[in-house]
């Protein structure tokens, strides 16, 4: 870290904003892809767009594959077979965590069936990506004089996401050639990061009377943080504690429905009424592709000035290549829609909203929902709640009112300055300073585990006698944490298990997630395998089994869940592997 950035206040970002084939200066590049037959990367980002739609003609059949829109596309995985452990006790608690930062965001826009269906895209595809990002930033990194070990890496996922995915994410910032050493590759959430940068920027809310701002890097501060991109809107809430660092106060919640299903609905629906059907608009995407992606973006810049008390029509420019192509009876049509004009595309207000009804009233539920969450924690002193819109979608004078009117008095709704890199700035500030001391856990994780078996109360089918011929019963649920709880970001909990059988060489905890607070079983209805713990025991075999003792420790309240496992006899922190299998 370099003094003059101690000061979040005062710390110096640089980004970059010039991306080949942009349309306009910004901080995201298109997440897109053109590969070649051996899987090899041609162009990203806008570039590729950009070379897909000029050249595709030209390319030979099996050549050149796009690819676009495929960060939200992470696969599920399989499932893994169950282990066994017998528990002991449980308690305790341990702390951890501390180089120049660098910020990871692309824009996640989702174009037409221009190139592969997101169903076949994998994540080697994303690592593709991710590896042409790093090294950009690499390449523009130690070009101003900072060595390759001086850097820690952010990359910023939605909060939305399952621990399953950020662990694929993980995976794939180590096949894209990043540093996997502990604390030089960090995850950061998305509304989250932006909550730090809308912490240190700034924002401040006035009380009701309009007397006495506070902003929101004051003790008792409550504020939701709405990020809404173009392929998902993420929604997370928090409180400072008497130190000022944010304790997660609601629920996270979202869900795809970030400004690019506007951009679908725009051709969809409204293209296809304006040109008479579907076919005609395939037609138009076949033949003229760079044409109609100038009247899409035509209607992405035009939609952010959208206002709820519109009365003005829109006109979107018809490029030129498909204007020659207009017959007749398809300049007739639009003529009849639009009220004579037959040379543009007129959106009238009206339109304009039953388009953003698509949307938006989807995300108003969400806000509404998550402002509930937050009512629960209140207390007679706690501050007024906060609703802080971000990300490309929040620029929206639209989307601002309609926020506005539905909260009515019941929050202030604010927009900091430059909502656009709200994520990609706090995601730097994040990686010197993480100000998240607690997160509430989503749900209910623990772990399979062998008790003493009840007659009368287990049932028969899960009895496991042992060699020694002791009865257990198999399927008992072991929790670290329940649904609802608040864990500190430092904070591990830490269960001791032992060995069952004398010959087991390592143990397999099977990882367990539920929405009920108490369950007793593993197969209790809700209960979802979704991971893995493998802990090593193969150094310690030279020990009596009852000295075996494994301590299992399991964090909750950072970005990822963690574990690790100590030999009690030894002290030796034995080699612990958590992998999740399930998109839970």
């Amino acid at each position: 870290m370099e003094d003059g950035n101690s000061d979040p206040r005062k710390r110096q970002i640089n980004y970059c904003n010039r991306w080949e084939a942009q349309p306009v200066a910004c901080a995201k590049n298109l997440s897109a892809l053109i590969l070649d037959h051996q899987g090899d990367v041609m162009a990203w980002g806008f570039e590729a767009r950009r070379r897909f739609l000029t050249t595709r003609a030209e390319a030979a059949p099996g050549q050149m594959h796009y690819h676009a829109g495929f960060k939200m596309n992470l696969a599920t995985g399989g499932r893994h077979t169950k282990g066994e452990a017998l528990e002991a006790d449980s308690d305790g608690l341990e702390a951890g965590d501390g180089s120049e930062n660098v910020a990871l965001d692309s824009e996640d826009r989702q174009p037409r069936a221009n190139g592969l269906p997101g169903d076949s895209v994998t994540p080697g595809l994303i690592a593709a990506y991710v590896r042409q990002v790093y090294a950009r930033a690499l390449e523009q990194i130690t070009a101003s004089g900072y060595d390759e070990d001086d850097i820690r890496w952010c990359l910023t996922v939605p909060a939305i996401w399952s621990d399953y995915q950020k662990m694929v994410m993980r995976d794939v910032a180590k096949n894209a050639g990043m540093p996997t050493e502990d604390g030089r590759l960090m995850l950061a959430l998305e509304p989250e990061a932006a909550a730090h940068h809308a912490r240190v920027c700034g924002v401040s809310v006035a009380s009701p009377d309009g007397s006495n701002p506070t902003d929101l890097m004051t003790a008792g501060a409550r504020f939701m943080v709405v990020d809404c991109g173009g392929g998902t809107v993420d929604i997370t809430a928090y409180e400072n504690d008497p130190s000022g660092r944010m304790v997660e106060i609601g629920r996270v919640s979202g869900g795809r429905l970030g400004s690019d299903y506007l951009n679908r609905t725009f051709e969809d629906q409204f293209l296809v009424s304006r040109f008479g059907g579907a076919e005609v608009l395939q037609d138009l995407r076949e033949r003229f592709p760079e044409a109609l992606l100038d009247l899409t973006d035509a209607w992405e810049r035009a939609k952010l000035h959208i206002r709820m008390d519109q009365h003005d029509p829109i006109y979107l420019n018809i490029p030129a290549a498909i204007d020659r192509h207009l017959g007749g009876p398809m300049r007739r049509r639009l003529a009849r829609q639009q009220n004579g004009t037959d040379d543009a595309i007129v959106i009238t207000a009206d339109e304009a909203r039953t388009l953003f009804d698509n949307v938006v009233p989807d995300v108003l539920d969400l806000i509404d929902d998550q402002l509930t969450e937050m009512y629960r924690t209140r207390t007679e002193d706690s501050r007024r709640e906060v609703v802080l819109l971000v990300g490309g979608f929040s620029t929206s004078p639209y989307l601002q009112q309609a926020v506005k009117d539905r909260l009515g008095a019941r929050a202030a709704v604010l927009i900091p300055p430059d909502p656009n890199v709200a994520v990609l700035f706090g995601a730097v500030h994040f990686c010197y300073e993480p100000h998240t001391r607690a997160r509430r856990s989503r749900f209910t994780y623990g772990v399979d585990v062998c008790r003493a078996f009840e007659s009368g109360t287990d049932p028969e089918t899960s009895k496991y006698t042992t060699s020694t011929g002791e009865e257990l019963c198999d399927t008992r649920f072991s929790a670290f944490v329940s649904a609802g709880d608040t864990v500190d970001s430092d904070q591990e909990v830490t269960h001791v298990y032992f060995p069952i059988e004398g010959t087991q060489t390592a143990v397999r905890f099977d990882l367990y997630a539920t929405a009920d607070p108490d369950p007793r079983y593993v197969t209790d209805e809700g209960c979802d395998e979704v991971g893995s713990i493998d802990v090593d025991l193969k150094r310690v075999m030279r020990f009596a089994l009852g000295d075996r003792g494994i301590k299992l420790h399991m964090r909750f309240g950072e970005t990822e869940v963690m574990a690790r496992a100590v030999v009690m006899q030894t002290g030796e922190e034995v080699k612990t592997s958590l992998r999740f299998h399930s998109n839970y």
